[in-house]
């Protein structure tokens, strides 16, 4: 399939790849796409419209070209892959004209590419082509996942990637927008020494309750009522021993109400508008809470200096998140507040 682009279409694309990166740095040695928080700049030909329009229940694998720019060390290189849409929500055309993607990379092609380490990878995008708020949602959930692993290793790594869309049949037909490639469950759980667990219902006495107490407190602290710990919704469990609890993962931030999308949220197993926090995480007693906010607050600063360092969201965006942040460490650090909001709020 390599060659077949028109060259005039090539090289206006490539052009995009050749700025310098501005938001963190690669090195040589840096192998794991998910190390470095710099920015990959990508260009994906593909057919857009039998790929976009092919939003049934089992889409089919199209082929593309990927061409990126290696943060390695700033080369261009160019790869055959397959692609294919996937999720639910947002792979209705009612809720987006452009729905998430999963890339899937064979043996030979990814030898010695920096995605070598991976057969497959899913792709986050933007869910709207217009307006450009959608691209700030994006954006905004992508740091919500780089604000999880802040607090714990036990989190799905991200990599934010800027991807110029090229309809394959011309060469010239595009669009250029943010996305973030989202690691792998199994990978997160190699990378923690531990396994996945296949279940469809499951009990949170069940859990780890540290590990859960943190992920329903996170969660609070965004706004997202998005996940439900009976049905395992959104919700990735990891084992570290057969003989211990599991430890619960959460993803799918895009719900979250410090995001604020327009559109509207199933919000699982909540009766609470999405945009309302609302603590849905074990009872336990004041003092185990207490261990969960004194590490969360150990770790605020890193927080802020993730947002304020992000170059990328409009600055009244950014401003609003630092707000609602702000307002969640004040709740934490007041003993009425947490008696209102998390001890008489808890979930038995």
């Amino acid at each position: 399939m390599k060659g077949i682009i028109p060259l005039a279409g090539f090289l206006v694309l490539l052009t995009g790849l050749n700025t310098r990166n501005v938001y963190g740095q690669d090195t040589l040695a840096a192998w794991d796409i998910f190390v470095s928080d710099s920015v990959l700049e990508l260009v994906l030909y593909v057919d857009l419209d039998s790929l976009l329009s092919d939003v049934g229940k089992d889409p089919s694998y199209h082929s593309a070209i990927l061409v990126y720019n290696d943060p390695r060390d700033h080369s261009l290189a160019e790869m055959d892959i397959s692609i294919r849409t996937r999720g639910k929500f947002r792979k209705k055309p009612k809720n987006c004209d452009f729905p998430p993607l999963k890339i899937k990379f064979s043996k030979h092609d990814r030898q010695g590419s920096i995605f070598e380490d991976y057969k497959n990878l899913k792709l986050v995008t933007h869910c709207q082509s217009e307006p450009d708020e959608f691209e700030q949602y994006l954006l905004q959930e992508y740091l919500i996942y780089r604000a999880y692993n802040i607090f714990t290793d036990f989190s799905f790594r991200v990599r934010l990637a800027r991807i110029t869309y090229a309809d394959l049949p011309s060469g010239l037909d595009s669009m250029t927008r943010f996305a973030f490639l989202l690691e792998n469950p199994g990978d997160m759980a190699k990378r923690n020494h531990g396994e996945l667990l296949e279940l469809e219902t499951v009990s949170s006495d069940k859990l780890d309750r540290r590990q859960l107490t943190l992920m329903s407190v996170f969660n609070y602290m965004i706004h997202n009522t998005d996940f439900s710990i009976p049905i395992v919704h959104n919700i990735e469990l990891v084992s570290l021993d057969h003989f211990k609890p599991p430890l619960p993962v959460p993803y799918d931030f895009d719900w979250s109400g410090i995001i604020n999308v327009p559109y509207d949220s199933p919000y699982a197993a909540s009766k609470t508008r999405y945009t309302d926090r609302h603590y849905k995480g074990p009872c336990i007693k004041r003092k185990e809470f207490e261990l969960v906010f004194s590490e969360m607050l150990s770790k605020r600063d890193r927080l802020y200096r993730l947002y304020n360092d992000f170059p990328y969201i409009d600055q009244d965006l950014k401003s609003r998140s630092i707000q609602e942040l702000n307002m969640f460490f004040i709740i934490i650090g007041s003993r009425e507040l947490i008696r209102q909001e998390f001890l008489k709020n808890c979930h038995d």
